[in-house]
């Protein structure tokens, strides 16, 4: 052979993100299997084939195939998907992790520190929801709707007099 041999297993892998990169994400999804099948500790590949599935809404088949994938592992936009998927499948103690993880790269994201703020709260985890509200409002002092669910969870803690100081701010 004129060039140096190229393993099935790369071509495989080129031709699933080829797919992906024409939109073909079906086709795209059935190489990186048969690739996985063949070459199940590729981590790159869960993690390319997951985000597609993601792109598709088929998120319970993406947190399938990110099974076993160590959070240390993932890139900061598949953080984030992981922990917005488990948190809505209700999975907090699956996805808490995942957020924790995403907000040590990206600290500045608030949207998404709200949301696991939110998540905290639900869980009735209210002094680590409150410590992640006030990491937003000491960036965002004026977001009068964080200051308010800042507040609603001051009051699910009982802390009553802090709440309604919270919520007297948020009024004219």
């Amino acid at each position: 052979a004129l060039a140096e041999e190229v393993p099935d297993w790369v071509a495989r892998w080129e031709l699933a993100r080829t797919l992906a990169y024409a939109k073909r994400y079906d086709q795209s999804v059935a190489e990186y299997r048969k690739l996985l099948k063949e070459k199940p500790g590729l981590v790159k590949a869960q993690i390319e084939m997951a985000k597609i599935l993601v792109a598709q809404k088929k998120n319970q088949e993406a947190l399938a195939a990110l099974q076993g994938v160590d959070a240390g592992q993932l890139d900061t936009d598949s953080l984030l998907a992981m922990a917005d998927m488990c948190r809505d499948r209700k999975s907090y103690d699956k996805a808490a992790p995942y957020y924790r993880s995403y907000l040590a790269k990206r600290p500045d994201d608030h949207r998404a520190r709200l949301r696991y703020a939110e998540m905290l709260s639900w869980e009735k985890h209210y002094d680590e929801s409150l410590s992640e509200y006030r990491v937003i409002l000491a960036a965002l002092p004026d977001d009068m709707q964080v200051r308010r669910k800042y507040a609603m969870v001051l009051s699910w803690a009982k802390r009553y007099n802090e709440a309604a100081e919270e919520l007297r701010r948020t009024l004219r």
